[in-house]
């Protein structure tokens, strides 16, 4: 998979006391380190500039996240507000060019369901990579239901993120969450692996909370392509049987009877 940064040597071996100010652990907010250091389960990485940050104390009022840093939007251990800030931290370059919902009120004014933060400038960025994007079900006409998927490297932590984004709060509370995250290999098929395994622990989740029925489309191929998306999805909702049809002879035997 490509990455827009180089990645650091040997990541897995730094400490939090490993860093000088221009270190790429630089790239990140205090908190966002705080938040993707326990996302990640990491906490060895943390860097001590940012051990002073007590992600049990947000949300924190007048908070400037474009000087700050991406902040937990809730208490931290509420429904998935966590993986909603280590998703946002990893979708903000691209966060306009993710799902979006969209009509006009009774005094014909818009109303989006997809709220765009400013976010901090960096000095250096990983882009997002698209995996696929699908459409759960239309409910009716213009009323969709998309979710887009995507992996984004982690520079300093060396860890592939990958998140699910809707075009509203209204699936999972936000309209972005990480989903898990996978260590870099160079073993063939490994990153593809680890892609798969977190998507299908994501659908069986959902599965096993009451959606009964699988997405009914793919609204685009991306890194991962139609044909590994369909298997997935056919692995956590087995394809009904086709009933077979009657032939047209016993249906004239039973016409004669």
């Amino acid at each position: 998979m490509s990455n827009r940064i180089k990645k650091p040597a040997k990541t897995s071996q730094r400490t939090g006391t490993e860093d000088t100010t221009g270190d790429i652990a630089r790239i990140f907010k205090p908190v966002e380190h705080a938040i993707l250091s326990r996302f990640l389960r990491l906490p060895n990485l943390l860097p001590d500039w940012a051990k002073e940050i007590d992600l049990e104390e947000f949300p924190v009022g007048d908070w400037d996240e474009t000087v700050q840093g991406i902040a937990p939007l809730g208490p931290i251990e509420d429904h998935n507000v966590l993986e909603n800030a280590a998703a946002r931290i990893a979708l903000a370059p691209i966060q306009d060019r993710l799902p979006q919902w969209a009509a006009c009120n009774l005094s014909y004014k818009p109303v989006f369901g997809r709220t765009l933060r400013p976010f901090p400038v960096r000095k250096a960025t990983s882009r997002p990579l698209l995996l696929f994007a699908i459409n759960w079900a239309t409910s009716g006409p213009g009323f969709d239901w998309p979710e887009q998927y995507h992996v984004t490297w982690i520079p300093y932590y060396n860890e592939y993120l990958v998140t699910a984004s809707s075009d509203s709060k209204g699936v999972h509370g936000f309209e972005d969450i990480a989903l898990g995250s996978f260590t870099p290999s160079s073993k063939r098929g490994a990153d593809k692996k680890g892609i798969a395994e977190i998507i299908t622990w994501h659908w069986e989740d959902l599965h096993s909370r009451g959606q009964e029925s699988p997405w009914e489309s793919l609204w685009r191929g991306g890194a991962i392509g139609h044909e590994l998306a369909e298997k997935l999805r056919d692995q956590v909702w087995e394809p009904e049987a086709a009933e077979p049809e009657e032939s047209e002879d016993t249906t004239d035997e039973e016409e004669e009877s």
